[in-house]
């Protein structure tokens, strides 16, 4: 599974997505996680509309930050059905 979270530099929040995006790794260690930075030249993926854009497996499941608890339910849920 791959959770891209999507921030840029003038991203009030995307500090906060960063903070999220290790818990995640800590949590979820066969989960790839990547930050994708716009402001370092990444394009802008299919569904983003602003920052930050959580987007599990080509899916965009958050515009902005989720509560933790939620992100790692959606994620076992997922991990759950590719079983």
């Amino acid at each position: 599974m791959l959770l891209q979270i999507v921030v840029s530099r003038d991203c009030p929040t995307c500090e906060e997505s960063r903070t999220i995006a290790l818990e995640m790794r800590e949590r979820f260690p066969l989960l790839q996680v990547d930050l994708i930075d716009l402001n370092a030249g990444h394009p802008v993926p299919d569904g983003v509309v602003a920052t930050p854009t959580y987007i599990l497996d080509s899916t965009v499941i958050s515009l902005g930050n989720p509560r933790p608890e939620d992100l790692v339910k959606t994620i076992t849920e997922l991990q759950a059905l590719q079983v």
